[in-house]
């Protein structure tokens, strides 16, 4: 038996928290399994190309916490993909934009006219705004909401493991 605090917790330990898919965890685990995660990716994003690899890595901890979080609100893990595939239809609505913009305006942006110039990529200010409000709402919503009282179709009750 470890002093580890964890460890004293039925059902908890940094494996199942950042790499499985199962069961619930609560918004204190949730908070600090993200910060942690955070941190990591910043610190990897100095790293030229191995920070490029091990961001791609933190892609499955990030889906576990956040499965997870959302089986202790009772909520299908599946809604994770939210703002997963908003990001994606965000981000090709954007570039269509710009490029449609760009085709538009080729005379004027060829006399580097601002205001040609600025309409070819205020778009991409609108659809990388929006790509940030929902991520940042969704992330509240998860890391927020209470989780269901008592045992759910997900497991137990991670406040009555304590």
């Amino acid at each position: 038996m470890t002093n580890d605090m964890t460890s004293q917790v039925p059902g908890f330990d940094w494996k199942t928290l950042l790499f499985s898919f199962e069961g619930r965890i609560r918004r204190q685990h949730f908070w600090i399994g993200w910060l942690i995660l955070l941190g990591a990716g910043v610190v990897a994003g100095w790293i030229p190309l191995l920070g490029t690899l091990i961001g791609i890595v933190l892609i499955w901890p990030n889906l576990a916490i956040g499965v997870k979080r959302l089986h202790d609100m009772g909520q299908s893990g599946w809604l994770i993909v939210i703002p997963w595939v908003a990001t994606l239809v965000a981000l090709f609505v954007g570039i269509g934009t710009i490029g449609f913009s760009a085709i538009a305006n080729a005379g004027a942006l060829e006399n580097e006219d601002p205001a040609a110039i600025w309409a070819l990529i205020a778009p991409a200010f609108g659809m990388f705004g929006l790509i940030l409000l929902i991520n940042i709402g969704f992330l509240l919503w998860i890391g927020l909401t209470p989780g269901t009282n008592g045992d759910n179709r997900h497991g137990p009750d991670p406040k009555l493991a304590i």
